[in-house]
């Protein structure tokens, strides 16, 4: 009778995190800025990808809640050229989760995983690795030329040469803080590499021959 009864006050806390994600989902979707890249599909993608990391990594069901809700978050306040997106993103959450039963341990749980995805990124626990290779998971996906491009234009950069020099030394100067995100997305981040290079190599190639004609 006792297994019977952990399993089942199981499957009410997690039942209970489901509505909570619901809700916050509903919320995120209303309020998450219009921009080309920080956007809601943003907010879902690192969602997506903080799931599949700490699946892999085999966090407790407790912790994703948690990862997927700073996930839901961590952009909720976006201002491109502000330097205090995390922060103010943070406060959004210290206030708005109690609302809707959050703890207050779980509560600054969040709060230190919103702010562990400040550039540049230095994590101390786990989790907050987690959450950082979570954010930059496109780095080492196919689509990662398609999420380049939204960036490009919420940055207003206009040069192609220069923003593929960025883009990079930036891939370049990398490092997923986690085994499982490096398992994961190493090689095609390695992939995107040499198609910038490659990219880069041709605009190159083209400059000379403008001279020379």
């Amino acid at each position: 009778m006792r297994i019977v009864s952990e399993v089942m006050e199981m499957k009410m806390e997690r039942n209970e995190y489901q509505k909570k994600i619901e809700t916050l989902t509903y919320t995120v979707r209303e309020l998450m800025p219009k921009l080309p890249y920080h956007n809601f599909r943003h907010a879902i993608d690192v969602y997506s990808a903080v799931n599949t990391l700490a699946k892999l990594g085999r966090v407790s069901y407790e912790n994703r809640f948690l990862l997927g809700t700073a996930a839901l978050l961590h952009d909720i306040i976006f201002v491109p050229g502000k330097k205090n997106n995390e922060e103010k993103s943070a406060e959004f959450a210290r206030q708005y989760l109690p609302g809707i039963g959050y703890p207050i341990e779980q509560v600054e749980q969040v709060e230190r995983l919103i702010l562990a995805t400040k550039m540049p990124q230095n994590p101390n626990s786990y989790l907050e690795k987690i959450i950082c290779d979570a954010d930059l998971d496109n780095l080492g996906r196919s689509d990662f030329f398609e999420y380049g491009a939204k960036l490009k234009i919420e940055l207003n950069v206009l040069d192609n040469e220069k923003w593929n020099q960025q883009q990079l030394q930036f891939l370049k100067n990398h490092q997923y803080h986690t085994e499982v995100a490096r398992k994961l997305r190493n090689l095609g981040k390695a992939a995107n590499i040499r198609k910038l290079e490659k990219l880069l190599q041709e605009c190159q190639d083209a400059g000379r021959r403008m001279v020379s004609n």
